[in-house]
């Protein structure tokens, strides 16, 4: 996910991410950032709390949006 790939989407509603192979070298430097607070982003199940800390820390999104097993 490449750096500032959503940044200031305001009309994004639902992400939904499928690979189970993410890391945090992987997600860029503000990816997130700016994405409306109700936004969704959906990962593998088992998966939820590892990617939620790197979307929010890494990808700047807010402590507001879901992260959610698909």
């Amino acid at each position: 996910i490449g750096k500032g790939a959503f940044k200031n989407c305001k009309k994004l509603k639902k992400i939904i991410i499928k690979s189970k192979k993410l890391v945090s070298k992987n997600i860029g430097k503000n990816a997130f950032k700016g994405i409306p607070k109700n936004a969704v982003i959906k990962v593998p199940k088992g998966k939820v709390k590892a990617y939620k800390k790197f979307i929010i820390k890494k990808g700047g999104a807010g402590k507001k949006v879901k992260v959610k097993a698909i």
